[in-house]
């Protein structure tokens, strides 16, 4: 036997023992759409015997679903899902300063009169002068106009 003999063979061998791993991850492949499969039909059959839709199921998964999803992001090599969800809400995303999530009145924004105002919750006061402090903005923001002009002292 010659040199070039025994360089073919381990290579037959190498590849035979590739084909062997190519074809047992072949079968634990086949076992795994089984169970998709069979998953499917159990889903489908819990959905009819207790009244629930897939969306139902669906919804009331959804913290998971959000979990798993997110999680792929932290992945190298995310599922074709998380790219194209990525897609989706990119192309749907409202882009640059003219699509605002909600449009500004072009009426005047209410006043609140001049005053000491005291928040029923924390009892913190605050004096409004000619402009609003920041925390009564805050407050405006967080309670509503209605509710902070009802807070009025004095």
């Amino acid at each position: 036997m010659s040199v070039f003999d025994i360089d073919i063979d381990k290579q037959i061998k190498q590849h035979q023992q590739k084909i062997q791993e190519l074809e047992e991850l072949r079968k634990a492949q086949e076992k795994k759409l089984e169970g998709i499969k069979e998953f499917e039909t159990v889903i489908q059959r819990l959905c009819n015997q207790n009244s629930l839709t897939e969306n139902e199921l669906y919804v009331s998964r959804a913290e998971q679903i959000e979990q798993w999803i997110l999680g792929m992001a932290k992945e190298d090599n995310p599922s074709s899902i998380y790219t194209n969800l990525k897609k989706h809400f990119a192309r749907t995303a409202p882009r640059g300063p003219r699509a605002k999530a909600e449009k500004e009145s072009s009426l005047p924004k209410p006043k609140l009169p001049v005053g000491t105002y005291r928040n029923p919750a924390t009892q913190e006061k605050v004096e409004k002068i000619k402009r609003n402090p920041k925390q009564l903005d805050q407050w405006i923001e967080e309670h509503g106009f209605a509710m902070v002009r009802t807070w009025k002292i004095d």
